[in-house]
C-alpha cells in the first residue's frame, strides 16, 4: 500500500510527463500548468493501470495538485 506522499509524487511525474514540463510542484494547478479535461483523464487513465492509483479528476482539473483526493486499488 502506498502512501499519499508515495501517490503525490507519482501523480506529479505523470504531469510532469504529459506536460513536457519539469517544474511542477503540488502547489500548483494542472489547467493553470496548461493541461485539460483530456490530458487529466490520460493521467487518470494511466495511473489506474500502471500505479493502481484512483484519482479524483474533476479535483485535478480545479484544485492545487496536492490537494487532489488519491486512493490505492486494492490488488
Amino acid at each position: 500500500m502506498k502512501s499519499n506522499n508515495e501517490m503525490l509524487k507519482i501523480l506529479l511525474c505523470e504531469i510532469k510527463v504529459a506536460l513536457g514540463e519539469e517544474d511542477i510542484r503540488g502547489c500548483d494547478n494542472l489547467v493553470e500548468m496548461g493541461g485539460n479535461s483530456l490530458i487529466a483523464m490520460r493521467i487518470s487513465a494511466t495511473l489506474k493501470q500502471r500505479n493502481k492509483i484512483l484519482v479524483n479528476v474533476a479535483q485535478l482539473l480545479s484544485n492545487k495538485i496536492s490537494d487532489v483526493e488519491l486512493s490505492q486499488l486494492k490488488e
